[in-house]
């Protein structure tokens, strides 16, 4: 019966456990200085952040049943016609953002 042949695992350990004759003259795990002990500043400008940070504010309002289905039907409108999804609160934002005081002449 011939010989069973080493596994790659065994053959590896094996291989790491001998001692190897070309090994190099480094010592192992010292630390080397590259430049100096103090860090310089980059002469590349940093990016800077906007004054205002975006922050959305919850706010909360009241509609009747024929308001809230004729939001909805707007949402299955939009959807259908530019078949891209669009929530509720998306087109409230649209709307006020459109809005100007002409279009509260009404009130």
């Amino acid at each position: 019966m011939p010989e069973k042949r080493k596994s790659a695992y065994i053959k590896a350990t094996q291989e790491a456990q001998q001692p190897q004759a070309s090994t190099p003259s480094v010592p192992v795990n010292t630390v080397t200085q590259l430049q100096s002990d103090t860090v310089t500043p980059q002469d590349t400008p940093t990016v800077q952040r906007s004054v205002e940070p975006k922050v959305d504010k919850k706010v909360t309002f009241y509609l009747n049943q024929s308001q809230v289905d004729k939001l909805d039907q707007l949402e299955i409108d939009f959807r259908q016609i530019y078949k891209r999804k669009v929530n509720r609160n998306e087109i409230v934002r649209f709307l006020i953002d459109q809005c100007n005081i002409d279009n509260l002449t009404g009130l």
